[in-house]
């Protein structure tokens, strides 16, 4: 029977303490989950989720104070957005992102502490095996994790991430403020690009390949290759490699990615 792979992301403060308590108080809970305390939730990066699922995890829990009782003031906050990129991230890479979820725990609430880790396990393991209800292969798996954790080192998504408080509070440096769903949309737009070029950039370093080929390894139309590409050159990331016929080859280069 499967038996699900979880790792629980717990803040110094409460959620950790909380999970002191349950293993004091004697509270049963689910015994799949590896505890990784960490200061902050708000130190959690999305990266940091994404290593784990390339580490083999079949869920990720995120577990910080309760909102206005963090000990760092905002660290929760900062959290909440960062997982929010997080899922999109895991969305647009085809993994079900109910393998991802952030929740609050005091620092008295050992109880609430097992009751959250046994639910989580009970969802992951529904979900089955990390691959088997986003139907990917081994393959498939592995470079859509690598293209989303390499999405996530580029300066433009990691500011993004940083200003959508600002930018839903105070505005940008015109004080244009942005809605929610404004803010959606700028996310989701730069998660797709950040991806998919992360993910063209990982397969030309495995050696050349056409735009047809990268057309069909990746799902996107060759148009919008040929743009990722063009924008791969212009940064000096992408070199043409060789004609194949009629065919332009083109393999990243060395350190750019």
């Amino acid at each position: 029977m499967f038996e699900p792979k979880v790792l629980a992301f717990c803040c110094n403060w409460c959620s950790y303490a909380g999970a002191d308590l349950a293993g004091v108080s004697r509270t049963q809970y689910a015994h799949n989950a590896r505890i990784i305390r960490t200061m902050c939730s708000g130190r959690i990066e999305p990266r940091f989720v994404l290593e784990g699922f390339l580490h083999k995890a079949d869920g990720v829990l995120v577990l910080g104070c309760h909102l206005g009782d963090c000990h760092y003031t905002t660290g929760n906050y900062q959290a909440m957005n960062r997982m929010k990129v997080t899922r999109k991230l895991l969305e647009y890479a085809g993994i079900d992102s109910r393998r991802l979820a952030l929740d609050w725990v005091s620092a008295s609430e050992g109880s609430r502490f097992a009751e959250l880790i046994t639910g989580f396990v009970k969802q992951v393991k529904q979900l089955g095996p990390l691959g088997s209800v986003e139907e990917m292969s081994a393959r498939e798996l592995e470079l859509a994790l690598k293209a989303a954790r390499a999405a996530t080192e580029t300066e433009r998504l990691r500011w993004v991430t940083s200003k959508q408080a600002e930018f839903t509070d105070k505005g940008n440096i015109y004080g244009e403020v942005f809605t929610e769903h404004e803010i959606n949309r700028m996310l989701e737009g730069v998660v797709a690009d950040e991806v998919n070029v992360s993910k063209i950039t990982l397969l030309l370093q495995e050696g050349p390949l056409s735009v047809k080929e990268l057309a069909a390894r990746t799902g996107l139309s060759p148009r919008s290759v040929l743009r990722y590409i063009a924008m791969l050159r212009r940064k000096q990331q992408v070199d043409l490699h060789s004609v194949r016929e009629t065919s332009p080859l083109y393999v990243a280069r060395a350190g750019g990615q």
